[in-house]
């Protein structure tokens, strides 16, 4: 079962994603770019770059790959 319909990144390292319920969600992803597993998203370049295969939100055709859980406590914890 997919879980996230659509994504679109936005200014700022922000990333909108459109949930398969209907629902909508804004990530701010700039407070974790100075940890290891988000370092490649500084790079404007590869962050606009995000696609969804449902599950997940992949950049730069896999090199950063995070899961639909990973980006929702993102959301919610910061």
């Amino acid at each position: 079962m997919s879980y996230i319909k659509a994504v679109v990144p936005m200014k700022n390292h922000r990333l909108f994603m459109e949930m398969e319920s209907g629902s909508t969600v804004t990530v701010d992803l700039s407070v974790k770019l100075n940890t290891i597993k988000y370092a490649d998203l500084k790079d404007d370049g590869v962050f606009m770059t995000a696609v969804t295969d449902g599950n997940h939100v992949i950049w730069g055709g896999g090199q950063v790959k995070l899961s639909v859980n990973e980006l929702m406590d993102a959301a919610l914890l910061g």
